[in-house]
C-alpha cells in the first residue's frame, strides 16, 4: 500500500510541474493578400495584434520589434523578426520564470503561444481584406 501511495504521489508531484523547455516558435508565412502590404503595416498588425493581450513594444529594427510581457512578478520577453513573407518570435528573457535545465515557467509558452495565434490570426484578418 505504501508503494501505491508513494508512486501516486510522485505521479501527482510529476503532473503539477511548471518548468517547461523554452518553446522554439516556428518560422510563419504571411498570408498571400498581405504580402504585399509595407513592412510598416505589418509591423503594425503585430503590435495590434500583441497590444489586445497586453504586450507593450519597442521598434529596434525594420523587421524586427521586441516585445514585452508583464505579469507581476514575471517579466516576457521576446523579439519578434519579420518580412513581408514571414514572421518569427525569438526568445530574449524570462525574468524571475527561469528554471533549472533551461526551462521557464509554463506561462512563458502560454504567453508566447496566444501572441503568436494572435499575429496569424490578425494577419489573416488583414489579408481577407484584400
Amino acid at each position: 500500500m505504501r508503494k501505491l501511495v508513494a508512486g501516486a504521489a510522485l505521479l501527482l508531484l510529476a503532473a503539477c510541474q511548471t518548468t517547461k523547455p523554452i518553446a522554439t516558435t516556428q518560422e510563419h508565412s504571411v498570408p498571400p493578400g498581405a504580402r504585399t502590404l509595407p513592412l510598416s503595416a505589418i509591423e503594425s498588425a503585430i503590435i495590434e495584434a500583441g497590444a489586445r493581450r497586453g504586450w507593450r513594444f519597442k521598434h529596434l529594427a525594420d523587421g524586427q520589434v521586441r516585445a514585452t510581457y508583464t505579469k507581476w512578478p514575471w517579466v516576457a520577453e521576446a523579439d519578434v523578426l519579420f518580412s513581408t513573407q514571414s514572421y518569427r518570435i525569438q526568445y530574449v528573457s524570462a525574468k524571475n520564470m527561469e528554471r533549472q535545465n533551461d526551462g521557464v515557467e509554463r506561462a512563458y509558452n502560454r504567453w508566447v503561444g496566444n501572441f503568436e495565434q494572435d499575429i496569424a490570426t490578425k494577419l489573416d484578418e488583414i489579408a481577407a481584406r484584400r
